[in-house]
């Protein structure tokens, strides 16, 4: 990275990328017009409970949990005490106890939520031992309704979620919630010895670069974990400590805090559009197409009737898109051929596993996971039916056009 000047920081500029959001934490306030430093004040009844105790000194943000701070919401996550910024305010965000109702009605307010980007903070880890955890987490706008129960953005990157009790270790997670694509597995908790084991003596960096179906973690500038799924709608960012919260009783060091030197966000200077793709069959070079009067799928070797499609991942799967028409690939009425249609995308019919093969691929359906795209019978359309692995009729080269 090279830096560029501002008056109160030297910020590094990373290759490739511009700096879209960012918070040095100077002066002696804080910004807000970025952050809240009320904790999802809309599940307790008495949302002064959840503002958090927070200084900024030395260009550092602290967050920080005195002995005698109250349960920030008693009534749903019990003896829970909890100091945060957060980068957004908004009624029904992180239903984390399943309550069928809001404990207060909030003013929905935005400092800054943003799908994709490289999200890097540098911090400093809490040293009391015991009894609580420092977070760095993300988590859905849920944009797509107004209630927790509907919504299908729910998703949840912890980026940070360290236990005062093992303060040498780096515990991410990640969590689909309602999220029908971002399951990873069972959800995923990855709790290891960090790289370096100096972490509450000194400041390093835990960066994010979260683009389509894709979540790298990084330490000190250095990838560290990479998971092949992703959330693909706006997300808010949360910076908190916690006593207790399923990270041990608190113990009677006091005050827990850890700081945090900056936060910011990156940028892709060519953004984040999915490429568009050509599907080519690895025996007969034939390219896929689609007509308005047929419902199926077929071939070609015409370079100017090759036609455009996106592959959008979700979870584990992808949706095969065609560019002109939105429609997708999918074996909804249980056909011998490959159709193309608007169906809902959470259709396990529409969605498809890719296995690799050399430089090719299969598509795998995962409603019908025996069945799979291929021409084996040269019928002039795309078929779907079971298909040994080695047949090179049942492989694709996807070419970027």
């Amino acid at each position: 990275m090279n830096p560029i000047v501002k008056a109160e920081e030297i910020i590094p500029i990373k290759d490739g990328y511009y700096l879209d959001f960012h918070d040095e934490f100077e002066g002696d306030t804080l910004d807000r017009t970025k952050w809240t430093d009320y904790y999802l004040p809309h599940w307790t009844s008495n949302p002064q409970n959840a503002k958090g105790n927070i200084r900024l000194e030395d260009g550092k943000l602290v967050e920080y949990i005195d002995k005698d701070q109250k349960p920030w919401a008693p009534e749903l996550d019990g003896t829970v005490r909890s100091s945060a910024i957060m980068s957004f305010n908004k009624n029904w965000i992180h239903n984390f106890s399943g309550s069928s109702t809001l404990k207060s009605n909030q003013k929905e307010w935005t400092g800054y939520v943003t799908t994709y980007g490289y999200f890097e903070i540098r911090a400093k880890f809490s040293n009391v031992s015991g009894g609580g955890h420092q977070a760095w987490w993300m988590v859905g706008m849920q944009n797509d309704t107004n209630n927790w129960f509907d919504s299908k953005q729910t998703g949840e990157i912890d980026i940070i979620e360290t236990f005062f009790s093992k303060p040498n270790t780096w515990r991410l997670a990640t969590f689909g919630w309602n999220d029908p694509f971002f399951q990873t597995t069972n959800w995923f908790i990855q709790e290891e010895q960090a790289p370096a084991s100096d972490l509450t003596e000194q400041y390093h960096t835990y960066g994010l670069d979260w683009s389509p179906g894709s979540l790298k973690f990084y330490f000190d500038g250095e990838l560290y974990k990479e998971l092949n799924q992703a959330p693909d709608y706006p997300m808010g960012t949360i910076l908190n400590i916690y006593t207790d919260a399923g990270s041990g009783k608190a113990n009677n060091v006091y005050p827990k805090e850890w700081s945090i030197d900056y936060f910011r966000v990156y940028k892709r200077k060519d953004g984040y559009s999915l490429p568009t793709r050509s599907l080519v069959n690895r025996e007969t070079s034939e390219a896929l197409y689609i007509e308005e009067n047929s419902d199926k799928v077929l071939l070609t070797t015409d370079e100017k009737k090759r036609q455009k499609w996106k592959l959008i991942p979700k979870g584990e799967y992808f949706i095969v898109q065609n560019v002109s028409t939105g429609e997708y690939l999918h074996i909804e009425n249980q056909k011998d051929y490959l159709e193309h249609g608007n169906i809902p995308e959470t259709y396990w019919s529409a969605q498809w596993k890719i296995e690799k093969f050399d430089a090719y691929v299969r598509f795998v359906n995962r409603w019908k996971p025996n069945k799979v795209i291929h021409i084996e019978n040269n019928l002039g359309y795309v078929e779907v039916e079971e298909l040994h692995q080695g047949a090179w009729r049942g492989q694709w080269l996807i070419e970027n056009v």
